[in-house]
């Protein structure tokens, strides 16, 4: 899957990838989603993140995602100031080009 080309302006959550969502107090945290993702592709992504957070990695313990590309990332903070950040967890990311805000470490 790639996304090219995309300019977001005052956008929450720019990029986001979150295989723990739930929308529930049902949902079960405890289960892992078990869906693979791979093969993901972010590249020449612009503009500005109405959040903190503009680059949200957070794949499954259960099937971590794999092959996630972001080359060319260039994502303000709304209003200046601050940097925006980068939350990852269980992913095998790349990074090349731009990339504002910084990787995950």
């Amino acid at each position: 899957m790639t996304f090219k080309d995309i300019v977001m302006n005052n956008v929450s959550n720019p990029i986001i990838i979150d295989q723990t969502y739930c929308p529930y107090s049902s949902c079960s945290s405890l289960v892992p989603s078990r869906v693979k993702l791979s093969d993901i592709f972010f590249q020449n992504i612009k503009g500005t993140s109405s959040s903190n957070v503009a680059v949200t990695l957070e794949c499954s313990e259960g099937a971590p995602c794999q092959n996630v590309n972001l080359e060319d990332v260039h994502l303000d903070l709304s209003g200046g100031g601050n940097v925006a950040k980068s939350l990852c967890q269980n992913v095998q990311a790349k990074y090349s080009g731009t990339q504002i805000p910084p990787p995950c470490e």
